[in-house]
């Protein structure tokens, strides 16, 4: 038995060296490839190279494979170093979640810190001021107004210190209610922020999803009732949750003043639609609007279900 374990031992920590030097090999050639392309599109912008026809563009395409390649190797590696603890997602979309997992690690800590920091402080100066106000002893109805005052925006400080620690860090939020009830509850959170009517309308059972999926599909939701807040000009909001066939449809629908065809095609980025396109290309679901000018807008996100 031991020297099985040896054995195995050994295969596993000269395969982590092989996939290690693969990594650095594969992400320098990609690096190569880039500055090819980069050589060449110039060449071709200053009038040089014309005759290499579509040869940038498949320098790209190589060079993003070939980096591809070295985070699949980079995943493959963690994963033999890991004593084949956690076996990674046997297919291309590997990479990208492991992306993602990394993105919402990030946001998991930024928000403890928060909370531990200015979140402790802001409930400390409220107990302070209760304090305080049980100490005067004088009549003094201006000083009572005004901490009483104080304590009311401290308190709305804290309330909306929260709320954002929960849009940061979703999973505690989608642990205790699920993806169907966590969305319930942060829509009386936006509605309670924003003033907008809120409505959401589920015709699917599903239970629950990987949380990284879950997660991914709250952010798209979330930042799409932001654009809505931002951008539409709307009184009311419904999201709507269906199953239909092998797809789960996630759409948010306002009543606002619409986007006009011709701006659909304009950078995303501009749209607010950068970071929705971003996690939905993550899920390898579609995404579409509907929009006319003064008929509010339909943003429908499908993804598939059940292979998820």
């Amino acid at each position: 038995m031991t020297d099985e374990i040896t054995s195995l031992e050994t295969f596993l920590a000269k395969a982590a060296d092989i996939l290690q030097a693969t990594e650095s090999n594969l992400q320098e050639l990609a690096q190569i490839a880039l500055f090819k392309y980069q050589q060449d599109l110039s060449g071709q912008e200053n009038g040089r190279n014309r005759s290499n026809g579509d040869r940038p563009l498949r320098l790209d395409h190589i060079a993003r494979q070939l980096s591809g390649l070295s985070e699949r190797s980079k995943a493959l590696q963690i994963y033999l170093q890991g004593d084949l603890a956690a076996p990674p997602v046997d297919d291309n979309d590997w990479p990208r979640i492991r992306i993602l997992q990394s993105q919402e690690e990030e946001r998991v800590q930024t928000a403890r810190q928060l909370e531990d920091s200015v979140g402790q402080l802001l409930a400390n100066a409220i107990f302070e001021l209760a304090s305080c106000q049980q100490l005067l002893t004088n009549d003094k109805e201006a000083v009572y107004d005004g901490l009483d005052a104080l304590q009311a925006e401290l308190e709305q400080g804290l309330t909306n210190f929260r709320q954002l620690i929960t849009e940061m860090e979703p999973t505690t939020i989608l642990g205790n209610f699920g993806l169907g009830g966590g969305i319930r509850r942060y829509l009386e959170q936006y509605e309670a922020k924003t003033g907008l009517k809120t409505q959401l309308r589920i015709n699917a059972n599903f239970g629950r999803l990987p949380t990284v999926i879950e997660i991914a599909i709250f952010r798209i939701i979330q930042e799409a009732l932001s654009n809505v807040q931002r951008h539409a000009n709307a009184t009311q909001v419904e999201v709507a949750i269906d199953e239909r066939e092998t797809m789960l449809q996630f759409s948010v629908i306002d009543n606002g003043d619409g986007i006009a065809f011709e701006s659909i095609g304009k950078p995303r980025r501009k749209l607010g639609l950068a970071r929705i396109s971003d996690y939905a290309e993550l899920l390898n679901g579609k995404l579409r609007i509907l929009s006319e000018p003064g008929q509010g807008t339909q943003l429908t996100l499908s993804i598939p279900y059940p292979a998820l």
